[in-house]
């Protein structure tokens, strides 16, 4: 059973039953917005603004592009805010500013999304090593968390938060690498020992998935 997290909401899913809503935003690349906007604001920068909130409909449901900044618009950014863990004034300052162009100089659009993990299993089991596999929905890095005890691991407590896991970390793909497969060699292992452990998946926008901790015991 893997544990999604991200800034919208905390879910589980399984392999039979998805539990929760998965929303996977079109990659677009949209222009930089330059300057800052409130009610009342018109232009071009408040067209690109409202193109990119209604990428994601959970943010911003009415999805007007209409190039007036309106109530409507001023509601999606502050959504937006709260999602990102700025200040909910619900205008765009300097600091909503620069996530806005950030976010979309990187194409993913709103990816409010934790990365569904997937197949996840151990291969490779020798003495002193092994390898933790699984698949991505998305592109994301890969660490897992080993130790020969349960791994203990704590909630977020904001937005985007990366939670702690204890134990050993190994990386996969040269860790910030991303991809859709993931393939953890675990070393320096003991022989004959059950070992526990907790694979997590981090896509580019920092959204987070997590499993419960799984074992396997080496030869």
């Amino acid at each position: 059973m893997n544990k999604t997290i991200n800034a919208l909401r905390i879910g589980l899913i399984s392999a039979g039953a998805m539990l929760m809503l998965v929303i996977v935003p079109a990659t677009t690349v949209h222009a930089a917005i330059s300057s800052q906007m409130s009610v009342g604001s018109t232009g071009s920068d408040v067209t690109q603004l409202q193109q990119f909130l209604a990428t994601n409909s959970l943010i911003y449901p009415a999805g007007t592009v209409s190039g007036y900044y309106g109530a409507l618009t001023q509601n999606a950014l502050t959504q937006f805010q709260a999602t990102y863990g700025i200040a909910q004034v619900g205008n765009v300052g300097p600091i909503t500013e620069a996530k806005v162009n950030n976010l979309m100089a990187s194409g993913l659009g709103l990816n409010t999304s934790a990365p569904v993990m997937s197949s996840v299993y151990v291969s490779q089991v020798g003495a002193n090593s092994a390898v933790v596999n699984w698949t991505t929905n998305e592109a994301a890095s890969g660490q897992v968390f080993y130790d020969v005890n349960a791994v203990q691991a704590n909630e977020e407590t904001s937005a985007y938060q990366v939670p702690w896991i204890g134990g050993t970390q190994a990386n996969a793909n040269n860790n910030p690498s991303v991809s859709n497969t993931q393939s953890v060699q675990l070393t320096g292992l003991q022989p004959n020992t059950t070992y526990y452990y907790i694979a997590r998946s981090i896509d580019k926008s920092g959204n987070i998935s997590m499993t419960l901790n799984q074992s396997f015991q080496t030869n």
